[in-house]
């Protein structure tokens, strides 16, 4: 089968330029299985947004968004949050973990690929509320285009991110790549800390570099998991509530006939 331009993780379109923020992604274009694609310009994934200024913002709305997913904590929720209401943009707190790492609380050895996908099993419980509140507004057709991101936009929004790409179809090895894609993305951010905000480079590198990390295993350890678990992705999310109407109305208006790229 021919791979369009539009399925691979690298598609120019993919990275979303922004001052305040560093890992804003369109998950657009990635093939399903059943030869449909994941719809450019209606679902996005990224990091904090709270630093975006106001001509960000009204990027935010020229691109139609109107729904974000804010899945930190409530201690990460305090320290600054998208305010884009008047702009027609709803923000959702929708936290998947309880607490976030303590740098102090970290092994410096650890096997990156082991402690991720440990995080990433333990979200399914933690954050299945949360999981299950999200699946459900994004599939209603008012509540997209949407962003939904955590600090980084690496481990909680990667989880959502494979669970939506499974739920559509995407192949597991597209999900992998979209997932550590968040490494070119972590390399530009460090660079621009380390001149523009030292304060945050500091706090930053003050975490061990495993759990900086977007091993491609780490991702594979976590789909294998919820394969023995719960037979599937599909198998997962019925099992914290989501029911087959939601399933049907995200392929619906998330998946589309044509994956070339980006409309103007």
């Amino acid at each position: 089968m021919t791979t369009s331009p539009g399925a691979t993780a690298d598609h120019p379109d993919r990275q979303l330029h922004f001052r305040g923020t560093f890992n804003f992604r369109d998950l657009g274009g990635y093939r399903a299985i059943d030869g449909r694609t994941v719809r450019w310009r209606t679902l996005f994934r990224a990091d904090a947004l709270h630093r975006m200024d106001d001509d960000e913002l009204s990027q935010l709305r020229d691109l139609g968004i109107r729904t974000v997913l804010d899945l930190r904590t409530r201690s990460e929720l305090d320290e600054g949050r998208i305010e884009a209401d008047h702009l027609g943009i709803t923000h959702h707190h929708m936290p998947v973990l309880g607490l976030v790492w303590e740098p102090a609380d970290l092994d410096p050895e650890a096997d990156a690929a082991q402690v991720l996908g440990d995080l990433y099993i333990d979200m399914l419980t933690v954050g299945a509320p949360a999981l299950a509140a999200a699946l459900t507004t994004l599939a209603e057709p008012a509540r997209v285009p949407a962003v939904f991101h955590c600090a980084a936009g690496k481990d909680r929004t990667g989880v959502l991110a494979a669970i939506l790409l499974s739920l559509l179809g995407v192949e597991e090895s597209i999900i992998i790549a979209d997932y550590h894609r968040t490494a070119r993305s972590m390399d530009a951010l460090m660079e621009r800390l380390a001149t523009e905000r030292p304060e945050t480079w500091t706090a930053m590198t003050s975490q061990p570099s495993p759990y900086m990390a977007t091993p491609p295993e780490a991702m594979r350890n976590f789909l294998a998991h919820v394969r023995a678990e719960h037979g599937s992705v599909l198998g997962y999310v019925h099992s914290i509530g989501v029911d087959d109407m939601v399933i049907d109305a995200l392929t619906h208006h998330l998946l589309d006939g044509d994956g070339g790229g980006p409309t103007a």
